[in-house]
């Protein structure tokens, strides 16, 4: 069973198994619910503010968001004493919410959406080693391992796998290309863009910092569909009910099979994969 030192909770010799909690359920639970409906929200008015073209709505969305990314590593700090490992996934949540944040300014940029990937996937994969290093985690810790050979071949499938979801994301969104053409020059540095600020900087804060924090929180599967979810919600500017239930069924997944292999290659892979059909390759025809 994990401890709490120096205000961090250590790492749990039995994962998914948190420090016995001093709060009650019904008030961890209203931390977690509260938090999400605040990540929803802004979420909901990010979306709204698209619609009717509002600056003042967008604003609105982009300071919740910018709340969130200060009060959740605060409120984390003040539960430390109280509540381990509830304070432990409030400061990992907080990346989050900087996702989004990162991700507005892209519209006021010249650059591209590739050469903007590559540039804001910097500030993401630093912000979630802050978290790591805050939080006493090793790469091991949020499976930046080989992980477990001996389920190595879950991960290879889920490799494949992502090719076919990102067919079936296509179907449901066919969104416009990420670059103006399929010729070598543009497609390989956008593949190794797509690998590094989709693939791995999602991937290492939502089934690495994210999901590794919850499992003593929540547990096994209680912290997979959470983070199922909050990477659902982050989905729901594509105003396709269809594919943010596909997204979380996707996020599932990967879930589960990253706590299986201990690995987050497969992931990662997987959705380098769905995102170079999807992007790269799909809206330019088979």
């Amino acid at each position: 069973m994990p401890t709490v030192r120096g205000g961090v909770a250590s790492r749990a010799s039995t994962e998914g198994e948190g420090a016995k909690p001093v709060l009650p359920r019904s008030k961890r639970l209203s931390y977690l619910v509260q938090y999400l409906i605040l990540i929803v929200a802004a979420e909901a008015v990010l979306v709204l503010a698209s619609l009717a073209n509002d600056a003042t709505l967008a604003t609105a969305g982009l300071f919740l968001d910018l709340a969130l990314v200060v009060v959740l590593p605060i409120q984390g700090a003040l539960l430390v004493p109280r509540d381990g490992p509830l304070a432990s996934f409030l400061s990992a949540l907080a990346l989050v919410p900087l996702v989004r944040v990162v991700s507005l300014t892209m519209p006021f940029t010249p650059f591209s959406t590739i050469e903007w990937l590559a540039i804001v996937s910097v500030p993401l994969l630093l912000a979630a080693l802050a978290v790591m290093r805050a939080q006493g985690l090793r790469p091991a810790d949020v499976y930046l391992a080989f992980g477990n050979r001996r389920y190595a071949i879950l991960n290879v499938t889920l490799v494949g796998v992502g090719f076919f979801l990102g067919i079936v994301e296509y179907w449901i969104l066919s969104p416009e290309p990420w670059i103006l053409s399929t010729s070598m020059d543009r497609l390989v540095p956008a593949v190794a863009v797509v690998f590094v600020a989709t693939g791995l900087a999602e991937e290492l804060i939502f089934r690495g910092v994210v999901l590794r924090a919850g499992l003593q929180f929540l547990g096994r599967s209680g912290a997979v569909v959470v983070t199922s979810f909050v990477f659902a919600v982050f989905h729901i500017g594509f105003l396709s009910i269809l594919d943010v239930l596909f997204v979380f069924g996707m996020g599932l997944l990967f879930g589960f099979v990253v706590l299986a292999t201990r690995a987050l290659w497969g992931a990662v892979g997987a959705h380098t994969m769905a995102n170079v059909m999807l992007y790269l390759i799909l809206p330019f025809g088979l």
